[in-house]
């Protein structure tokens, strides 16, 4: 028998404008978890058993790639970062053909997160060489960030999916190298309702945005082959602990997002590279302990606490 979920608020993240965002929902109104939070996202699309929905998300965003198979790989990098922790993808997949395919979801914005996609890239190339490549010729790679923010400066475009790739200053016909590409998937920029979806790419990157607002599966998607993603993110058939985790993981990422945003602000305000930095680093410290401060008061077990803020245990036991 499933055990009922204790009622609480759950502020809903944005399915489209600002006022979604400052919504309110009960636990029992969620009828989908919000594919943009990281337990969710890793559920539908990084789960063994769920390859074809992984198609499906590749297809959407890069539909010249022509994927026929998909086969999950190994999440953690090779490497230690340089915090001295493990780097581990939300997604890796590497095709029929041997391209790799990392996916990253980024809820929350980061002034650095373009030089992040960089070194997120580092740790796939330094594996094919150590799978033991006799030269540096590279297997194509795709680093593809799914992203609930717009980029800033110049890399500011009109279109929801961009690919970037080094190219030549002065002829930007001639690359470097055709097989590193860097793929942004922009999500505040995709404003169709839900009965102007055309193509594959519209319905999921529709549904990315959207799905965690949902109290019923639209028309829309009937026999478009999407049943299984409806079945998987339904929340009310998880278990009583997958709630609990997605709930704590829910709370997390969205408490980071808004003391993130907060301090990327301040630091704007500044005027100052150094602000930004030192207020979103003083943001993102004080926004893990009061989290986990509150997940702890709420009864979370605090390994799901130390998952959703990257806390040790003792650091957890003195809150």
């Amino acid at each position: 028998m499933k055990t009922e979920v204790s009622e609480r608020n759950v502020s809903a993240l944005s399915s489209a404008d600002s006022e979604n965002r400052n919504s309110s929902l009960k636990d029992e109104d969620i009828r989908f978890i919000d594919l943009r939070v990281d337990f969710a996202f890793k559920r539908v699309f990084a789960t063994p058993g769920n390859e074809e929905l992984l198609k499906m998300l590749v297809d959407s965003i890069l539909p010249e790639l022509h994927v026929r198979t998909l086969t999950l790989g190994n999440q953690e990098n090779l490497g230690d970062s340089e915090d001295g922790r493990k780097t581990v993808f939300d997604l890796k997949a590497v095709t029929g053909d041997g391209q790799t395919i990392v996916i990253e979801m980024q809820l929350a914005r980061k002034s650095d997160f373009n030089d992040r996609l960089v070194y997120y890239s580092t740790f796939p190339i330094r594996e094919q060489v150590r799978a033991g490549h006799r030269n540096y010729r590279l297997e194509p790679l795709y680093i593809i960030a799914i992203m609930d923010f717009s980029m800033d400066g110049d890399r500011t475009t009109e279109g929801v999916i961009n690919s970037f790739c080094i190219r030549n200053d002065s002829d930007s016909s001639r690359l470097l190298t055709d097989n590193v590409h860097y793929v942004t998937v922009e999500l505040p920029k995709f404003r169709k309702g839900v009965d102007s979806l055309e193509s594959l790419s519209d319905r999921m990157i529709w549904l990315l945005r959207n799905m965690g607002s949902l109290k019923s599966v639209p028309e829309e998607f009937s026999g478009k082959g999407f049943e299984k993603l409806f079945d998987i993110s339904n929340f009310v058939a998880m278990t009583y602990e997958e709630q609990m985790e997605y709930l704590a993981k829910f709370h997390a990422e969205l408490d980071r997002r808004s003391e993130l945003e907060t301090a990327i602000n301040d630091g704007r305000a500044e005027g100052r590279a150094e602000g930004l930095a030192e207020g979103e680093a003083k943001g993102e410290a004080k926004v893990r302990r009061e989290t986990a401060a509150k997940l702890k008061a709420a009864g979370v077990a605090p390994d799901i606490i130390s998952q959703c803020t990257g806390l040790s245990a003792d650091v957890i036991e003195t809150l």
